[in-house]
């Protein structure tokens, strides 16, 4: 072998041992060392990367001469095998991590470093190559072995951001204890920061862990007490955990410091919407757009659609086809509020030309929805449309074979035939 590619963590190493296979006396400068050097070498030069591997690269061509076996006998002699491009570890398959870390402990030379040694530098940038080519496990262990060995050089330039990165792809991939881990390792590098526990608790929430969400915010809140976005997911999960009177509590302290915030007032209102209070709901909802902070951007579509369910319940119909269309101003597909439309302007308020054009809105878009069906098969029940009615009670039974309303309408339709 006449052309040797050889991996160095550092150039400092690189340096010395450059000096060593050629014999250079101590003092020389080895960035004037690219070219030809002595007898039997054809050229040498440095590289940054080689093959995408990130390192202080050192290329040796040799000469096909007698002179050359010096120069090749100090490079096997002096070189560590594991340093030569042919046995490198730079992982393709996920082995175990402490092999793995065992492996790159050696390649970097990292129990001999300091801890703001390029070769911590030179290893960041190699997880971040696995992680760029999808070896995303491999790139999650070697993050794990520098965390373990050299926690300070994460938290510097907020290296460890890399945690936050694997967070997300794990999450994506529904494989959400890889991601909470990821995360409890960037709220280690942070300890006076609620940004991870932040993060946390949205996975929590998105998967339906109510109660181990709310843990996480807690915690987060221990660290910054005035954390809206934390409060917020905290509220969530306790009103999805059905917890209302802790939530109410909460909420009650938050008016009182933020009277100006939109969003606690329609919170409140989603549990008084919950748990039957509609009346109360309503006055949350109006309130939250009478505030009108700048908040209530966010949540002004969910506050139209929330009153126009809460006026229906209370059964002022006026008042709910307001605000349904309104909100579907923002979503003018949404099956529930053209459904809820259909049913007021036909069982509620007679008006069975409305009643039907919000029906056939609803058949159109979701041909296969039998409540939309049933709904305007019993409006032509009621207008005498008995032709009509047969067809699309018979056909939200089909969808629907197992409810009962749609049978008792079919019942109906048959004592009008007879």
């Amino acid at each position: 072998m006449n052309e040797f590619s050889i991996f160095f963590p550092t150039e400092r190493l690189r340096n010395d041992y450059l000096k060593r296979i050629f014999e250079i006396e101590e003092e020389s400068n080895p960035k004037r060392l690219e070219g030809p050097l002595a007898l039997g070498v054809k050229d040498i030069s440095f590289q940054s990367k080689y093959k995408k591997i990130p390192g202080y690269w050192m290329k040796i061509k040799l000469k096909d001469e007698e002179e050359s076996y010096t120069i090749k006998h100090r490079i096997q002699k002096e070189i560590p095998s594991f340093w030569i491009f042919e046995n490198l570890f730079f992982p393709q398959e996920f082995m175990t991590q402490r092999k793995m870390e065992n492996m790159w402990i050696q390649k970097y030379n990292l129990m001999e470093e300091e801890n703001n040694s390029n070769a911590w530098k030179i290893f960041l940038e190699e997880g971040k190559n696995h992680y760029k080519e999808g070896r995303i496990d491999i790139a999650r262990a070697a993050f794990m072995c520098i965390y373990k060995n050299n926690p300070f050089f994460l938290k510097k330039y907020k290296r460890y951001y890399v945690f936050e990165d694997l967070a997300y792809y794990y999450e994506a991939k529904g494989e959400l204890h890889k991601s909470i881990r990821c995360l409890k390792v960037q709220a280690t590098l942070q300890p006076n920061v609620s940004e991870a526990y932040l993060n946390m608790s949205n996975f929590l929430l998105l998967n339906g862990l109510e109660e181990e969400a709310i843990d996480v915010c807690r915690r987060g809140l221990r660290i910054d007490p005035e954390d809206e976005y934390l409060i917020h997911n905290l509220l969530i999960a306790y009103i999805n955990s059905e917890y209302f009177d802790t939530a109410l509590e909460v909420l009650e302290e938050c008016i009182k410091k933020h009277p100006g915030t939109s969003i606690y007032w329609k919170l409140m209102g989603d549990i008084f919407c919950q748990i039957g209070k509609d009346r109360e709901s309503i006055i949350c909802y109006q309130k939250a757009l009478v505030i009108n902070g700048e908040d209530v951007v966010e949540v002004r579509q969910d506050i139209y659609y929330s009153l126009g369910i809460c006026y229906q319940q209370v059964n002022k119909y006026e008042k709910a086809i307001y605000y349904y269309e309104k909100f579907l101003k923002y979503d003018e597909k949404d099956l529930i509020a053209l459904l809820n439309l259909s049913k007021i302007y036909g069982e509620d308020l007679k008006s069975y030309r409305k009643a039907e054009y919000y029906g056939k809105k609803v058949i159109e878009l979701y041909p296969q929805n039998g409540h939309g069906h049933h709904n305007l098969g019993l409006i032509y029940l009621y207008t005498g449309r008995l032709e009509k009615a047969k067809w699309y009670l018979y056909k939200a039974r089909k969808i629907l074979p197992d409810y009962q309303p749609i049978r008792d309408a079919i019942v109906a339709l048959k004592e009008k035939y007879s």
